[in-house]
């Protein structure tokens, strides 16, 4: 792809989109994880897929700090994509890569944005929800909008199967996005604050 790729994130969905970059042909020139603090049910560690891969690692639980900027700075990144990170980042790290810093939110932002978005969609009983792409900003969820799909919640669905609906879309959408960042051809939709939650 010829577009440098600084990656981050901690849990199962994280994996996923990882393999899916590299599977997509991406420079990930590196990837910065969490240790297994309890904050995340699904946590999984993603040294293995950087080990047989060749892409240098980061261990950064606090991830606006001076030493991890200056990591990000030498790996020189192009664009951040951040899928499964539960904290905010700060603006030095937001401002770093020229495309920015690309997040993922499993909900149809500006709706149910923050934690657990897809228990969120089935205790409210919902009927649908979205897989979302989006430039992340200081906010939490808040940023500019580059892709979102919807995704039908069926009266049997549990976690487990929207789950694994939410990855099947967002592998999808990571093949999408790819050449338009390369290109420099997306959109950016602005999210409506008067309708978040």
């Amino acid at each position: 792809m010829g577009m440098r790729i600084l990656f981050v994130g901690t849990v199962k969905f994280s994996n996923y989109m990882l393999e899916t970059l590299i599977d997509n042909g991406a420079e990930v020139v590196g990837v910065i994880t969490g240790s297994d603090n309890g904050l995340n049910s699904d946590y999984v560690d993603l040294a293995p897929v950087c080990e047989e891969n060749e892409i240098a690692i980061l261990l950064a639980d606090r991830i606006n700090e001076p030493n991890v900027l200056e990591w990000v700075r030498k790996c020189t990144p192009e664009v951040i994509f951040c899928m499964g990170w539960s904290r905010l980042i700060g603006s030095e790290l937001l401002q770093l890569p020229p495309l920015g810093v690309i997040g993922y939110h499993p909900a149809e932002l500006p709706h149910n944005r923050g934690r657990h978005p897809l228990i969120w969609a089935l205790v409210l009983g919902l009927k649908r929800t979205a897989s979302t792409f989006f430039i992340m900003d200081e906010g939490a969820d808040s940023g500019d909008i580059i892709d979102q799909q919807p995704i039908t919640i069926a009266e049997d669905d549990d976690a487990s199967t929207l789950y694994a609906k939410m990855v099947e879309v967002a592998q999808g959408q990571i093949n999408k996005i790819l050449p338009l960042l390369t290109q420099g051809n997306y959109l950016r939709v602005p999210q409506n604050p008067a309708i978040a939650n």
